[in-house]
């Protein structure tokens, strides 16, 4: 019984000072060195905000997308984080889908950039390929027009 006491006084006492340590003015120092760190690490990397509200999302029917599978005009971009489409592109909006956007930013760069050799996608249309077509298309689609594709060419199969 003394044990269980014991425990549950330490415990206490311990959350005791860590929430008095997250509460105290002191912070502040520590949150204007977290701040100049990642405004130092985003001009390092060139972060992209996110846009303030969702972007509209466009659809294109699968009969219309398989119209244009061989179609050098056509990039399909598959979203998900396993089991890409052959011939599609894979762009893991996962952890972007999570909050992480300049993780998406950095990984749609990336997968556009080997696929049309341009990290926007040029003018190429772009087929946004995921689970359910709400998620992490809209997280894709986020992260396009963030970096400056041409919307009128991004689609979500429906």
């Amino acid at each position: 019984m003394m044990k269980k006491v014991f425990a549950v006084v330490c415990t206490l006492a311990l959350a005791g000072g860590v929430l008095a340590g997250c509460s105290g003015n002191s912070d502040n120092a520590e949150k204007k060195s977290d701040s100049a760190a990642t405004e130092q690490k985003a001009a390092a990397t060139d972060e992209v905000k996110a846009p303030e509200s969702d972007v509209a999302m466009k659809y294109i029917t699968p009969a219309d997308a398989e119209a244009n599978l061989d179609s050098s005009d056509y990039v399909f971009i598959d979203l998900r984080k396993a089991g890409h489409i052959k011939g599609a592109i894979a762009a893991d909006m996962d952890a972007c889908k999570g909050g992480d956007f300049q993780n998406g930013v950095d990984t749609m760069k990336a997968a556009l950039k080997d696929a049309t050799g341009s990290e926007n996608g040029a003018d190429k249309k772009l087929v946004l390929i995921c689970y359910s077509g709400k998620s992490y298309a809209q997280a894709g689609t986020n992260v396009l027009s963030a970096i400056g594709a041409n919307m009128d060419n991004v689609f979500t199969l429906e």
